[in-house]
């Protein structure tokens, strides 16, 4: 058993190389780390992590440690060439303590390097169904020659190594799966909002057809109008679009929120009169100037105060009230309440979701997953508040003050 023959510091290294293989999915970082410990307990000059590449068979220098590592990496070898190839082609381990005595010892590597080998210990990188390279350690500190011992611990760092290596790809084989479903989510959706776009803008052109040939100018002017409203509708969503599938940083600037609020409010009640809805602006005088990115949080804003709108546009008396208020002396607080439909338990949950709506056509499903990007892109928070009947009321928290 390895464990019968490694020592406390051996096995101290081993725990070790486990820890890390088990602390990461990413592979680059994973195998640095890994060839860093071997490197150390080994007490060797140099060592490699060899790769076998899948499209030819070649053997790739992944991560090199010691003297001229960095000239190492680009080279391949091919199967069965030099010692590593050899390994690989058995699935051998194989101690080579005078490399000038072994007619398969490759100097392709020393002269690219201009590093000089004296000997080498090679052992295969393997689990239990795939050979996926070997690792390669390369004259010991002291001079002294490999023996069983060094190679019972080279195969154990291996046999994790070559763990490290599938979980890696079975992850990203994971996740090249969730992308592509969330990418079939996506087109799904997209082409559910084009098409109700379209379908608006083929009535509101029928409409000015119809009118055009029946000479009916109220006609012309009540299709024109559908057509411009889905015009500005398919220039939201691509807007939307654009915005949550872009990452950015914020682009801060000190800014007056009260200011910035009045105008969207302003704004929002000339719609909002049209639905029989009230929009109420209560401003926070003592509220100093925020850094923050004003393109991003008025698009936000305009989301949230909308989506108020629309919840109240049936209801008596409907209104939309907006204030801001200072939390915990580090936060700005904007809350936007309605007194509208309100929105159902199960719906909450999805809220921020990318196309998910309660509007049915009339929405895209996109504005509140981009509001809750933007916030959380400015390090804030949304929290929502909703009972059917009663109305809603969104929470938005930013901080006051940026390093």
């Amino acid at each position: 058993m390895v464990s019968a023959s490694l020592g406390a510091k051996e096995l101290d290294a081993l725990i070790r190389v486990s820890k890390t293989v088990n602390a990461h999915l990413d592979l680059d970082a994973v195998l640095e780390s890994v060839m860093s410990v071997t490197t150390d307990v080994m007490r060797v000059e140099a060592s490699s992590l060899v790769l076998i590449e899948d499209e030819t068979g070649d053997l790739l220098f992944h991560v090199t440690r010691g003297q001229k590592a960095e000239a190492v990496k680009p080279i391949r070898m091919k199967p069965g060439e030099g010692i590593v190839g050899l390994v690989v082609q058995s699935e051998k381990a194989v101690i080579v303590n005078d490399v000038a005595k072994e007619p398969q010892f490759c100097k392709k590597v020393d002269i690219a390097s201009g590093f000089k080998t004296r000997s080498i210990l090679c052992v295969p990188m393997a689990t239990t169904d795939r050979l996926w390279g070997a690792i390669e350690v390369v004259n010991k500190v002291d001079g002294g020659d490999f023996d069983k011992h060094d190679q019972a611990l080279c195969e154990a760092i291996a046999g994790q190594a070559a763990m490290a290596i599938e979980n890696a790809m079975l992850h990203k084989q994971v996740m090249k799966t969730e992308r592509l479903a969330a990418i079939g989510e996506t087109i799904a959706g997209l082409a559910h909002c084009i098409k109700n776009v379209l379908n608006g803008i083929q009535g509101g052109s029928y409409m000015v057809d119809l009118g055009l040939r029946k000479n009916d100018n109220a006609r012309v002017v009540k299709g024109w109008e559908i057509v411009k409203r889905n015009e500005s509708f398919m220039m939201d969503l691509v807007l939307e679009m654009l915005m949550y599938s872009k990452d950015r940083e914020p682009e801060y600037e000190p800014s007056d929120l009260n200011e910035i609020i009045e105008s969207i409010c302003s704004l929002m009640a000339t719609k909002a009169s049209e639905k029989g809805v009230r929009v109420n602006w209560t401003p926070n005088p003592s509220l100093a100037e925020v850094s923050l990115d004003q393109k991003g949080i008025r698009r936000c804003l305009l989301n949230l105060i909308a989506n108020g709108v629309d919840a109240c546009e049936h209801v008596e008396g409907g209104c939309v009230s907006v204030s801001t208020q200072i939390a915990d002396g580090e936060k700005v607080c904007i809350r936007i309440s309605d007194n509208g439909c309100g929105i159902r338990e199960g719906d909450r949950e999805n809220l921020f979701h990318v196309f998910f709506s309660t509007k049915g056509s009339k929405g895209t499903g996109l504005g509140l997953a981009v509001t809750h990007k933007i916030i959380a892109e400015h390090g804030g928070m949304i929290d929502v508040k909703s009972e059917v009947g009663k109305g809603t009321k969104f929470s938005v928290f930013l901080p006051l003050r940026r390093e």
